[in-house]
């Protein structure tokens, strides 16, 4: 070999470790999302039960790596067989190479990120059994295939369905995992109940707030480690990508920041930190999808528009009755569904802003339409078979006495009645 193939070959060894590099740091930063999402979901939901949302987040973070590791990341990334569903890579087979294995933590850390979404439905009200059997199908089933359809070369990507993070293929999918599971627990007792409003507030807005920042931090790493590295222009994509995730984040939250300030303006309560938390988390997943391709300024619309739809969305389940402690529906269903539709407005070299045709726009709407119908018919699937197996609701002592206590013996922490 002449001295300059020798030079080139050990240039591509070079780009392929700065690559394999990039995306092991952004699967743990993205693994470290779990973090957030125990406090944030631990934050919402009464004292009594705090624990045991914690323990789900731990409990489906683990199912997921097992899973994925021996058949999900084989359907979603392996090689293609009639654009359904991948067929090889099961159990860890035929990952001969290091760049593999990084994609193999980057993607399994992504999925540890959706299933987690879905436990805002079952919070303070599921048999940990049941959550158990949830998480393994959402792992096993649903995700992957959307993920094989959507990233993997399946057959919406063939179509032109371009989703870079997953607006759609995470968030609206599991989303509706999490309406599903809402709609089939009912609501927790009294929960609409205006006598007892108070006793189910978030019960430490300061773990939310702490959670959802370093959310923000972490989805960085999320919809930057899309490129899947960062040599050979994918830098490029990264760059904006992390980019639009700071500008759409910060758009979100001012949005209901304001918008909650006029509804309320008259009110004690006309400041909300809850409220500018959930803002800024819709404003991310609204940005997920269309993060790699579209300017500054359409990022600080995308956010505005997340932080509106999160706020209708939540007065409508509201109205409902539809009982979202977490607001895992409003956040994550809701501005998943509007960010992977965005993309055929915005997107740089697709979007009607930019004078394109509509043909983006029907096959978004399709990809969207299928994530969500594939995710709604196996979840309640699922759920009816855990109900008709008795493990699906916690009884209502529990309920009244609090899962930490009915099901751990203890609370996360002592609550003491201050003597006066």
């Amino acid at each position: 070999m002449t001295d300059q193939g020798i030079a080139i070959e050990r240039m591509e060894q070079l780009k392929e470790s700065i690559d394999i590099g990039y995306l092991c740091i952004c699967a743990a930063f993205v693994l470290l999302m779990q973090v957030g999402f125990a406090f944030l979901e631990g934050g919402c939901l009464r004292y009594k039960d705090m624990q045991s949302i914690m323990l789900k987040i731990f409990m489906n973070t683990c199912v997921t790596i097992v899973i994925w590791w021996v058949v999900g990341y084989g359907i979603a990334f392996g090689s293609d067989s009639k654009e359904f569903v991948g067929s090889s890579v099961y159990i860890g087979f035929d990952m001969k190479n290091s760049k593999h294995l990084a994609e193999f933590a980057f993607q399994t850390a992504v999925a540890s990120a959706a299933t987690s979404i879905v436990s805002g439905g079952a919070a303070g009200r599921m048999t940990y059994i049941g959550y158990f059997i949830l998480s393994v199908v959402f792992s096993s089933v649903i995700y992957p295939f959307c993920a094989h359809w959507g990233f993997g070369n399946g057959w919406l990507m063939k179509l032109g369905y371009h989703d870079y993070a997953g607006s759609g293929t995470i968030h609206a999918s599991a989303g509706m995992g999490a309406l599903m599971t809402t709609m089939l627990l009912k609501p927790r007792n009294q929960r609409f109940n205006p006598k007892y409003a108070e006793h189910f507030e978030p019960n430490n807005p300061i773990y939310i707030t702490l959670a959802c920042l370093s959310l923000w931090v972490c989805w960085c790493f999320f919809n930057g480690g899309s490129s899947l590295g960062i040599a050979d222009g994918a830098s490029v994509f990264m760059s904006r990508a992390i980019m639009n995730t700071f500008i759409a984040g910060a758009s979100g939250a001012l949005t209901v920041f304001f918008i909650f300030y006029l509804m309320n303006i008259d009110q004690t309560n006309r400041y909300s930190l809850v409220m500018i938390c959930n803002g800024n988390l819709a404003g991310l997943v609204a940005i997920t999808g269309p993060c790699d391709n579209v300017d500054a300024w359409a990022a600080f619309v995308i956010g505005i528009l997340g932080g509106m739809m999160m706020v209708f969305a939540n007065r409508v389940l509201f109205n409902l009755q539809i009982d979202d402690p977490v607001d895992a529906i409003s956040i994550h269903f809701a501005c998943g569904m509007l960010g992977a539709n965005l993309v055929s407005w915005f997107d740089m070299d697709t979007g009607i802003v930019y004078g394109k045709g509509g043909y983006q726009f029907a096959v978004q709407m399709l990809g969207s339409f299928i994530y969500i119908g594939w995710s709604a018919l196996i979840h309640l699937i699922t759920l009816l078979f855990i109900d008709k197996i008795g493990f699906l609701r916690v009884t209502l002592e529990e309920e009244y006495e609090g899962l930490d206590l009915a099901t751990m013996g203890c609370c996360a922490y002592e609550m003491v009645e201050q003597q006066q």
